[in-house]
């Protein structure tokens, strides 16, 4: 039987996927580089403040999309 070398990392939560743009990718990537920081870390912290903002009436989204409570 063969162990692992490598850390085991505790994830918690549910998993999910987003597919960016090449564009996006990049930029995220840029970001997270010069903050030193997971892109994991950046999206949850981005994904918190939109619920915040349009909890808080602060931000309308486009039309088609809604939120559903």
């Amino acid at each position: 039987m063969k162990t692992s070398t490598k850390t085991q990392r505790k994830r918690s939560g549910e998993p999910f996927t987003v597919y960016f743009s090449k564009e996006q990718a990049g930029n995220l990537k840029s970001v997270c580089q010069q903050r030193h920081v997971s892109k994991a870390a950046v999206v949850r912290y981005a994904v918190d403040q939109l619920l915040i903002q349009l909890r808080n009436g602060q931000l309308e989204l486009p039309l088609g999309l809604s939120v559903k409570q």
